[in-house]
């Protein structure tokens, strides 16, 4: 097959990939695109708020439908292993719930307790992965200095590794 045969190939799978993700198909979409280089790659969402915001989880996953790609949330909790696990159980804990609906999404949830700062638990977590695309940081608190080297240390090694770091921030809602 010709250069140009497989480029025209490449571009009519994404064009009607596109077609049916803009009719709210996503499913079938992903099944179409699943011949794409990033395929079995992820978008990796780290966050340490208390509950992340929809909004955030939307921007993941629209930034992983655009890339094509999975995504993984990396959520770290301030809160000991056996009530993470025991919460993951639960039907009627947030947790739960959240886990659920991430599930139905395709979405890889995994809460954490962490000790230190949320950069270098993703760096622990995704230091030596190939599969993650980039890294999505839901606003890091930028109080102390530790967290500000350890950050400034994870986005210099993600960028050695080729892989981009996006914080999100949101839009600012009006009361």
């Amino acid at each position: 097959m010709s250069a140009l045969t497989t480029m025209f190939k490449k571009l009519e799978e994404a064009m009607t990939a596109a077609t049916f993700a803009e009719a709210g198909e996503f499913e079938t979409a992903r099944q179409i695109l699943k011949t794409n280089k990033n395929a079995h790659k992820r978008v990796l969402l780290g966050t340490d708020k208390p509950e992340i915001a929809p909004r955030t989880i939307n921007y993941a996953l629209h930034l992983c439908q655009r890339l094509g790609g999975g995504l993984e949330i990396f959520h770290m909790l301030n809160m000991p292993e056996n009530e993470i696990a025991s919460g993951m159980s639960q039907e009627n804990e947030p947790i739960a719930a959240l886990n659920t609906s991430l599930q139905e999404k395709g979405v890889i949830y995994q809460p954490f307790n962490g000790l230190g700062c949320l950069a270098d638990e993703v760096l622990r977590h995704a230091g030596g992965r190939r599969d993650i695309l980039c890294v999505v940081f839901d606003v890091l608190d930028p109080n102390g200095t530790n967290c500000r080297k350890a950050k400034e240390n994870m986005i210099a090694k993600f960028q050695a590794l080729h892989c981009p770091v996006v914080m999100y921030a949101g839009a600012s809602v009006k009361a």
